[in-house]
Order: C-alpha cells, then sequence, then structure tokens
C-alpha cells in the first residue's frame, strides 16, 4: 500500500517535472538519481517510470539508459492523427456491437455527467468568478473518460483497445489537469465538446456506424487538438 502510494507521488512529481522542463526533452535520467532527487527510494520511482515508459514520456534507449522522450510537433501531429482515427474506427465497431445492456451504460454515465455539469452551471450563475468548479470540472472528466472506455470495450476486441491505448497522445491525468487549466478561458469550446458525447450516444443507439465515425473521429481531432496546443 505505502509502495503503491509512493509509486503514484513519484509518477505525478516527475510528469509535472517534464510538463514545467526541469526535466528537458532528450535529457538522460537514471532510477538512482531520479529517487535521489525526490527522496525516495529506487522501487517506487521504476514503479513511476515503467508508466511513464508506456505513455511515452520516457523511452528506453538502451538496457538501463533512459531519456525523457523529445517528440516533435510533426511527431506528436502523427500520434495525435493516429489515436483519431483508431477512436473513430472503435465508435464504428460500438455501433455494431454494443450490447443494449452496455449502451444502457453509457447513457447512465451521460446522466451523471449531466447532473454534474448543472450544477457547475448553476454555481457559476450564482457565484460568477468566485465560483470554483475545479473538483466538478474532475469528475466531470473522469465521467467522460470512463465513458470513452466503456465504448471502446464495447467493442470486444482487446487487440485494437491495446492498439489504442497505445496510441493514445495524453494520459487521462494528462488530459484531466490540461482541461482543468484550459477549461476557464475555452468555456463555450468545452460546453460543446460535452454536447457531443450525447451526439455520439445517439449514433450508436440507432446504430449508425457511419454517424458514430465521424462524429468520433471529428470530436477526438478537435479535443486533441486543443490539448496538443496549450
Amino acid at each position: 500500500m505505502e509502495t503503491t502510494s509512493l509509486a503514484d507521488q513519484a509518477y505525478r512529481r516527475l510528469r509535472d517535472a517534464v510538463r514545467e522542463g526541469s526535466l528537458r526533452p532528450g535529457e538522460k535520467i537514471t532510477e538512482r538519481d531520479l529517487a535521489t532527487r525526490l527522496g525516495v527510494s529506487p522501487t517506487p520511482v521504476r514503479e513511476a517510470l515503467r508508466q511513464l515508459v508506456h505513455e511515452k514520456v520516457v523511452e528506453r534507449v538502451g538496457t538501463r539508459a533512459l531519456r525523457i522522450a523529445d517528440h516533435s510537433d510533426s511527431a506528436l501531429s502523427e500520434i495525435v492523427e493516429a489515436e483519431v482515427r483508431l477512436s473513430a474506427l472503435m465508435a464504428r465497431l460500438a455501433a455494431r456491437n454494443a450490447t443494449d445492456a452496455q449502451l444502457a451504460d453509457l447513457a447512465e454515465v451521460l446522466d451523471q455527467a449531466d447532473a454534474v455539469v448543472g450544477e457547475i452551471e448553476r454555481d457559476l450563475a450564482e457565484r460568477g468568478a468566485r465560483a470554483d468548479a475545479t473538483d466538478r470540472l474532475a469528475a466531470v472528466h473522469r465521467l467522460l473518460r470512463r465513458f470513452h472506455h466503456q465504448v471502446e470495450a464495447s467493442v470486444g476486441n482487446p487487440v485494437l483497445e491495446g492498439l489504442l491505448q497505445q496510441a493514445r497522445a495524453f494520459s487521462d491525468e494528462e488530459r484531466l489537469d490540461l482541461t482543468i487549466k484550459l477549461a476557464p478561458e475555452r468555456a463555450e469550446a468545452f460546453r460543446r465538446r460535452f454536447r457531443e458525447h450525447r451526439s455520439l450516444l445517439d449514433a450508436l443507439l440507432d446504430r449508425d456506424e457511419e454517424r458514430a465515425e465521424m462524429l468520433a473521429a471529428h470530436h477526438h481531432r478537435e479535443a486533441l487538438n486543443q490539448l496538443s496546443s496549450s
């Protein structure tokens, strides 16, 4: 339990260090040096690095050699395009393969998200700039990530699920951090994309594969382009 907690803390601190620039793209790193920097044993750092390698934030360049990944703008653009195309394909297949029970679960998730968004909107109307929606924005984000993951799971193809996980341009935690950062200044864009989830669900309920694929491609491209430009 303690090791898991330390690994989670190490993961977030290392990811923050990459984002803030104290760990620079292309910089060589070692478990021992990072453990010393963070003031923990190498074990939680090893666990954190395993996750960061999976997310392509860190890359292995030898048996023991690691470095901070240096993604060019063109490379990031290609990763985004891969995620968009795979997400669109998964939506098409979900329209074909999802069971009625799975579609009902998706509707329940969006109903929960609608309720939280309603609370945010009421608080903003009553309190204006004094309203702090951070926790509820995080709750909405997690519900929407659950929605997307459940769409993917409803396809019933673990190979495609694995490919999409590998192709993601941002981890769920990175998406959450960027969403909270960008939401106040791009509120209308976030509202528009929030409503797109309901449109996608409607296409899935109608078993309209083509419309589901088109809506998912548009939705994911817009979202990823906004996160990439932050």
